[in-house]
């Protein structure tokens, strides 16, 4: 898991503030409202930051993007303060495992719910298949959201240079939620993984 960037104590709205000063200083601006969401508010998929503050043992959703040069990026990361618990190492794990295989299932010519299926029946498999409660993903460019879908029902066939985000998630209510989100440029031979 990684380093989390923020520290008990902090309010979600501070974590919010300083990726908007960050993203600015280099230039950009957020490209839509910047989500913080942590312990059991990280199960709102759109959790957007509130003055809670963030306590040791808390699962923290940040969702951010950036603007530069008309052209928007979008990328989400999940965090536990302090040491994680079985469960929350166990949920991140299938979390990741589900947007690894999606990733390897892109490439020009397929279509979009061959993707979705990668990630979500991999969910299913674990036993998390009712916490995965939306897309796998959507493209990206001139808009945050554009299309393709990556969705169960769209049949669409991605093209090589299309630029899409793969994020499976995870959200109990009650407990929390795990989204990992990375940008995927579409190649012939498969897929460019673009955030870091």
């Amino acid at each position: 898991m990684s380093v989390l960037p923020v520290q008990a104590g902090q309010k979600e709205k501070e974590v919010a503030i300083n990726i908007r000063s960050l993203l600015k200083r280099f230039g950009a601006k957020p490209a839509f409202r910047i989500i913080v969401a942590s312990g059991k508010r990280s199960a709102k998929p759109h959790g957007f930051a509130t003055d809670k503050k963030i306590k040791r043992g808390d699962l923290v959703v940040i969702d951010f993007g950036a603007v530069y040069n008309g052209y928007c990026s979008d990328m989400t990361r999940t965090f536990v303060v302090g040491k994680p618990t079985k469960k929350q190492r166990k949920v991140y794990r299938i979390v990741k495992e589900a947007q690894k295989r999606a990733i390897q299932a892109i490439r020009a010519g397929k279509a979009c719910f061959e993707i979705d299926r990668a990630a979500r029946q991999y969910i299913e498999k674990q036993g998390f298949g009712k916490y995965f409660i939306h897309n796998t993903g959507h493209g990206i460019g001139r808009k945050v959201h554009q299309a393709p879908k990556i969705s169960k029902r769209n049949r669409r066939r991605l093209r090589k240079g299309m630029v899409i985000t793969i994020e499976p998630g995870i959200y109990i209510k009650g407990w929390g939620g795990v989204r990992i989100e990375d940008m995927i440029l579409v190649t012939q031979a498969g897929a460019k993984v673009l955030t870091k």
